[in-house]
């Protein structure tokens, strides 16, 4: 017999986006629709492991977590729900919850209130759940895990929290084998920073694979330096204990685009602005942030032309953000202002410091390029 189990977790639900301005509740609307989509999926696997977080703040309104339970229940797929380091046990979101789900008669969801084995005997499986005690709970995961015995089955831990190789971390990567243990999903570390699971030491699935330990990835990038897009994990679990199959299966529909632009004097201005925003050319703007930071060096004539694509792109994305602007504007070779001139980079600085506006700061370096040569 083959075990499927959906592996997700780090919903963030209620996230506040607070840097989005109007558009934050379209980001957080959007968090409870994939987390909806997310478990309507599970309806086609043996079992469900969320590995904490579903919830985003210890103050999350109970009319959220009554609108989640309504989720959990709907899907009647057997479904453990870990609290982790935002909704921990001392914040009581796990207890609402547990209640919510009881009044719902929804017995086939589990929230785990203290560390003990939860047998799944038709699955021939037992999940070691590792709720959170408080948000900073950096106790020990995995000492209380008995050693194995007949009766358990496949053994699969679910906890939440980094890896002993990251800084704070305290998971040890070798926990599966320390610990007997057949599947290690842990919650915690949402996805890679760039977007690129196969470089990344906790995404790549082959090395998951070889540690037996798996980080589902979050449903949803949350924050302008998660280029990822969301996904949950398949997880195919043989009788033998062997890793069938490990897979994800990306359902995030928030984009954040955090990338740097550098010009040169032969650099095609809008060509360099849709190459680096290709991978958001087709999403809806009003889920999709961006920043980008330009950098380099422009004829007078193309930064004219950067001035109306930037403020095209503005028009069209309400999240377009230009950060730390630092290209510089030629007319010819005399007088060029090198980005190495400390002048120019103390001016800049400053200029950053107190946010002065784009224009102001372009006139101000036009200034100082032509009277630098007075000066000399």
């Amino acid at each position: 017999m083959t075990v499927s189990i959906l592996c997700t977790g780090d919903t963030q639900l209620g996230k506040a986006f607070g840097t989005l301005g109007a558009s934050a509740g379209d980001f957080r609307n959007q968090l409870f629709e994939t987390f909806k989509r997310v478990m309507n999926d599970a309806k086609d696997y043996d079992l469900v492991l969320v590995a904490g977080d579903v919830f985003d703040r210890e103050g999350t309104p109970t009319s959220l977590i009554e609108a989640a339970a309504d989720v959990f229940a709907a899907c009647k797929t057997p479904t453990v729900v870990l609290a982790g380091n935002h909704d921990s046990l001392k914040s009581g979101i796990p207890q609402v919850l547990k209640a919510a789900l009881e009044r719902r008669k929804a017995d086939h969801v589990f929230v785990p209130l203290q560390r003990e084995p939860l047998p799944f005997p038709k699955l021939g499986l037992t999940v070691y759940p590792v709720p959170l005690l408080n948000k900073g709970d950096i106790s020990n995961q995995y000492a209380w895990i008995p050693e194995r015995s007949t009766d358990d089955g496949l053994r699969v831990a679910l906890m939440h929290g980094g890896l002993d190789t990251l800084p704070d971390g305290t998971i040890p990567a070798d926990v599966a084998s320390k610990k007997d243990l057949d599947l290690v999903v842990c919650g915690d570390q949402h996805g890679p920073s760039q977007g690129n699971e196969d470089a990344s030491v906790l995404f790549n699935l082959e090395a998951s694979i070889q540690r037996r330990l798996v980080y589902p990835m979050a449903p949803e990038a949350q924050h302008i330096n998660q280029g990822f897009v969301g996904a949950y994990t398949n997880v195919s679990l043989a009788e033998n204990g062997e890793l069938e199959a490990l897979t994800r299966v990306e359902v995030g529909e928030l984009r954040f685009l955090n990338s740097t632009v550098a010009f040169d004097a032969e650099t095609d201005v809008s060509l360099a602005l849709e190459q680096v925003l290709s991978p958001v050319t087709d999403r809806p703007p009003n889920l999709t942030s961006i920043r980008l930071i330009l950098v380099g060096e422009l004829t007078s004539e193309d930064a004219e032309l950067l001035d109306l694509e930037i403020a095209k792109l503005k028009s069209i994305w309400p999240l377009f953000e230009v950060f730390n602007q630092t290209t510089v504007v030629l007319n010819g070779d005399e007088n060029t202002v090198q980005m190495d001139d400390p002048v120019l980079r103390t001016l800049l600085a400053k200029a950053n410091e107190v946010g002065v506006d784009e224009h102001i700061l372009k006139r101000a370096i036009e200034l100082y390029r032509v009277n630098k040569g007075r000066w000399v």
